[in-house]
């Protein structure tokens, strides 16, 4: 149980060492940007590659709460 506990909490350092760099306002970017895209694909006919960037957004959004909630002093 403790090495899972200490491997969680690795991997959880080096999320935010990777992400106390990235700027908050670039995951929304981000989000927005796949949304453009997502509906540029779905222009072009190309409904499953849409569909596939068009379940970004979330993702995007829920690093950036997650990273401000968690971490909330970082700026």
């Amino acid at each position: 149980m403790a090495i899972t506990s200490k491997k969680t909490d690795d991997t959880q350092q080096t999320f935010f060492r990777v992400t106390d760099n990235i700027p908050e306002e670039t995951w929304y970017w981000a989000a927005l940007t796949s949304i453009g895209i997502s509906a540029v694909l779905k222009l072009s006919n190309k409904d499953n590659w849409a569909l596939f960037v068009g379940q970004w957004p979330p993702t995007f959004l829920l690093f950036g709460l997650y990273h401000r909630l968690i971490r909330p002093s970082s700026k």
